[in-house]
């Protein structure tokens, strides 16, 4: 199935919304949901890897929407750690396996975006650095929680669509 990475968008953006939602309401501490990395892991291993691209590429140019960071950094960061993941689907056979690597994608992925967020609105450097370890502690722990009821509604969406499991070569 040709368009299963656009019904796939579709079917994450509800927890995109929801993550955006929540660091809404924690604006005053500077604080995101950030879990726009954890939805890589199932769609990575599913999708064949231009579709896994194409999601990748989606997902990073809806968090970057709504933020004041220069187009297409974590989109692009997002498409690299599609190829990655898509190319080496033996990282995501098991469930420790993905848990680690929602974890380290989500605080790879939530890095460039701070990184980047900071080059265009700079800001103090003390205060950088203490927001900095703090936001990657949080990318990594709500990447860690949030992989397993995302993932189960994006299998339960390329189930719904019929989208067999990808081969295991690339």
């Amino acid at each position: 199935m040709g368009w299963a990475w656009l019904i796939l968008v579709l079917a994450t953006y509800p927890w995109l919304l929801g993550a955006d939602l929540a660091s809404d309401t924690l604006a005053s501490s500077s604080l995101v949901f950030f879990v726009t990395g954890t939805c890589l892991i199932a769609p990575c291993r599913r999708l064949r890897r231009w579709q896994a691209v194409l999601f990748a590429a989606s997902l990073g140019f809806l968090f970057e929407a709504r933020r004041p960071i220069p187009d297409g950094i974590v989109a692009f960061a997002l498409v690299a750690v599609a190829i990655f993941l898509s190319s080496n689907r033996q990282h995501l056979r098991t469930t420790p396996g993905m848990l680690r690597a929602a974890a380290a994608i989500n605080i790879i992925a939530c890095l460039v975006w701070f990184v980047s967020a900071a080059y265009a609105a700079p800001v103090a450097g003390a205060d950088l650095a203490w927001q900095l370890i703090l936001q990657l502690i949080v990318a990594g722990v709500v990447g860690t929680i949030g992989l397993i009821p995302i993932a189960l509604t994006q299998n339960a969406a390329m189930d719904r669509f019929g989208v067999p499991p990808a081969p295991e070569t690339p």
